[in-house]
């Protein structure tokens, strides 16, 4: 089933950014914002953004689901961003009120822990939503130009855009077209076998992680395949993975793994835990092709 495009930013949008997971510095949550109002943004930070709970949450359950679901319902919004991930959003997804996102959507916008929120969003409310920047890494330490473009040209509806690759970072080669689909791999693991369990059949899955040894990456790749996820797959896009053991173990790990695929697959894409993160929408129709080195959005991912 596709996926409701969310509506296209205004030049001038109102953005709320949230903290549905672990807690931020205030400090560089300001800084971040000034950079966003640089680009002619108004923007509104919710209360519980440097709030602590039990050590890592930006607040109890009660109080990050109240400020999601406050912002959620409001019509003075034109965009949701988020702080940073770490960890709890899994906690609350059972009382988001997809209803309203459903019935206002607008860009939702975040990664690493926001992945259980994309893939609850996708299945609860059925409406597409953008694995991309957070304002404590990406904001805070600004977009190289190329990935700025991208992202509000994105956000604005152009189409179609394409980003290029190297040939080092072809996996294995190939071309397809499909619906993306992804984000974190330990958070998309986790969440399956539950009702957010969100893949697409067909599909181009991409993902990326941080902090994982390679056993516990290829412990996780195995648990997806042997779930039965990965039989009907188009093509993988893999993210800079950020301290995820040497490269030489991460290279022979995925060469290994992926040998069997007849699929186009790619790494190295920018867009993980190093920031300058690349926008990456999900449910948008793609284009990977490893003879023409390009990976591109076929049609606008927002409505006008």
């Amino acid at each position: 089933m596709a996926l409701i495009k969310p509506r296209a930013l205004p030049s001038n949008p109102h953005i709320a950014v949230l903290a549905a997971s672990s807690p931020s510095e205030m400090p560089r949550i300001q800084e971040a914002a000034r950079h966003l109002e640089a680009r002619g943004a108004r923007v509104t930070l919710a209360a519980n953004i440097d709030h602590h709970h039990r050590g890592y949450l930006a607040g109890s359950d009660e109080e990050r689901l109240a400020e999601l679901n406050r912002y959620l319902r409001s019509s003075e919004v034109d965009a949701i961003f988020f702080a940073r991930g770490g960890y709890g959003a899994m906690r609350i997804l059972e009382q988001v009120d997809y209803d309203a996102i459903r019935r206002n959507p607008r860009p939702i916008v975040g990664f690493s822990d926001v992945t259980a929120l994309h893939q609850a969003i996708a299945i609860r409310a059925g409406v597409a939503s953008f694995h991309g920047p957070m304002l404590n890494l990406d904001f805070y330490n600004t977009l190289s130009s190329d990935r700025d473009s991208w992202f509000w040209s994105l956000l604005r509806g152009d189409a179609p855009l394409t980003h290029s690759f190297v040939r080092e970072d072809v996996v294995r080669e190939g071309e397809a077209e499909g619906i993306l689909f992804g984000g974190c791999l330990s958070i998309t693991t986790a969440l399956t076998g539950t009702p957010f369990d969100y893949w697409i059949e067909d599909g181009i899955w991409f993902w990326e992680d941080v902090d994982e040894p390679v056993y516990r990456v290829d412990r996780m790749l195995t648990h997806l395949r042997l779930s039965g996820r990965m039989r009907s797959l188009r093509g993988v896009v893999i993210g800079k993975l950020k301290g995820c053991g040497g490269e030489a173990e991460m290279t022979a790990l995925l060469a290994e793994f992926f040998s069997s695929f007849g699929i186009p697959v790619v790494r190295n894409f920018p867009f993980g835990h190093h920031g300058d993160n690349l926008l990456m929408p999900i449910g948008a129709p793609i284009r990977l092709s490893t003879a023409d080195l390009m990976f591109t959005i076929t049609e606008s991912v927002v409505a006008r």
